[in-house]
């Protein structure tokens, strides 16, 4: 039996003994392709069940980054609880009370102090050399295990251990920024301290193999709340210069891998501050170094941006009212099956121009007034009663009404309160006030 088939096997009702293993294989939410055909040591899930009820979990040990961390380190251990046996601070020289807290929370946490050199990966790789055996969890300071989710850590890990105990991969649990940000699934974030794969890239870093190849992927139904982009944190830390600072000199060790363009064109812009020129001059350089070719292969170390490259293109596209390059970048992304991507903005950017035909119809309608005459007043007011529309349909919200008030001066508009009346029975059923 194939990893895949259990996994299947799991969602049957029967397929999988009440169990253990049936509880924590629910847990499991995808796994790349290369890991699903990892043939199992059993094709019989009872026996497997079995073994696993025995089962030893080995270690697991949290590693965070630290460097001035007193107000979040706590709340971060604390919540980890026993899904870790071991906390292991990696801290560049805090000059607050983060040791203090960590160790108040943990009196087992042990602190490496390692001097801060501009490399996020190169701090995690300590790690490797300092836990002998199990697993490493990388969680960043700002974020905090779901109590909801506790304990679940530890079932999966175990559970993998179990079921793949000679295959190398790395387990994505999922981080959701809070305040209705973006959640992140594919997230890379806990790895054998025995296996392959190392950390690369000064920031926004990844295990990678020793050739830069992607790690095989579980993906988890474990999540952490991450507080660390909350608009004030980012502007408080000062991390979008941080980011931007540390992309370019990525960029400048690495000039020929496309990637670090891409980071640092979207990490440098401002969006309280962007002008269009700023927009122009983002969207040229990106579009100088970004292939216009879908990769070839499993995306990899050079290769993993392209596409979010194409879709940052979109992007500056629609602010720069560019329709030719938001045509060419859709299609890309919908040829390198970033379907739901390409859909939105080449949904958004046909919306965009026949809005705008809308638009200036409303406008030429307008111009139209002084054709009036007695013999054609019936229809000047099904005219406005259409601009009356249109200025609905195209969000020219200020000419709704004037239109239909010409229009009924004229004996109009009578349809116009039809739609009227179902458009308040929809905004009836609307909060009006954010939640």
């Amino acid at each position: 039996m194939k990893f895949a088939e259990l996994l299947d096997l799991a969602h049957v009702p029967g397929g999988v003994p009440d169990s253990r293993l049936a509880a924590d294989l629910a847990l499991i939410t995808s796994v790349s392709a290369d890991l699903a055909d990892t043939p199992l040591r059993s094709s019989d899930p009872a026996e497997l069940a079995e073994r696993y009820a025995s089962h030893a979990p080995r270690p697991v040990s949290a590693v965070v980054l630290t460097l001035n961390e007193e107000e979040r380190i706590a709340r971060c251990l604390d919540a980890l609880g026993s899904d870790v046996d071991a906390c292991l601070l990696i801290d560049s020289g805090s000059t607050d009370g983060t040791v203090d807290q960590a160790l108040r929370v943990r009196g087992d946490a042990r602190v490496v102090h390692a001097a801060w050199a501009d490399d996020f990966s190169r701090q995690r790789n300590l790690a490797f050399e300092e836990v002998a055996d199990g697993w490493l969890c990388h969680v960043d300071a700002d974020e905090v295990l779901t109590s909801t989710h506790r304990g679940r850590l530890r079932r999966v890990l175990s559970l993998l251990d179990h079921l793949l105990p000679d295959s190398d991969f790395v387990v994505s649990p999922v981080i959701a920024d809070t305040d209705e940000g973006p959640v992140y699934t594919n997230t890379q974030r806990v790895l054998r301290t025995a296996g392959p794969f190392r950390f690369r890239g000064r920031v926004h870093e990844h295990p990678y193999g020793p050739d830069g190849s992607p790690p095989a992927r579980v993906q988890v139904d474990v999540r952490f709340d991450h507080f660390g982009y909350l608009p004030e944190v980012i502007e408080k830390r000062g991390k979008r210069d941080l980011y931007h600072r540390l992309d370019q000199l990525a960029r400048s060790e690495e000039p020929d891998n496309p990637k670090w363009v891409y980071y640092q064109v979207r990490d440098g812009i401002d969006p309280r501050s962007v002008t269009e020129q700023d927009l122009s001059s983002a969207f040229s350089l990106l579009a100088a170094h970004t292939p216009d070719v879908v990769p070839a292969g499993p995306p990899c170390y050079r290769s993993e941006r392209v596409a979010d490259a194409w879709s940052l293109l979109c992007e500056l596209a629609l602010g720069l009212g560019d329709a030719a390059a938001l045509k060419k970048y859709t299609a890309l992304l919908r040829e390198a099956g970033r379907t739901v991507e390409a859909t939105y903005y080449g949904a958004l950017g046909r919306s965009s121009r026949l809005l705008g035909e809308l638009s200036a119809l409303v406008d030429e309608i307008d111009a139209a007034r002084d054709g009036e005459q007695p013999d054609n007043r019936h229809l000047v007011a099904r005219l406005f009663t259409l601009q009356s529309t249109l200025a609905l349909a195209s969000g020219r919200y200020d000419r709704v009404v004037p239109a239909y008030r010409d229009a009924a001066e004229r004996g109009g508009g009578q349809g116009m309160i039809q739609d009227f009346r179902m458009l308040a029975g929809v905004l009836a059923d609307v909060p009006l006030e954010s939640t």
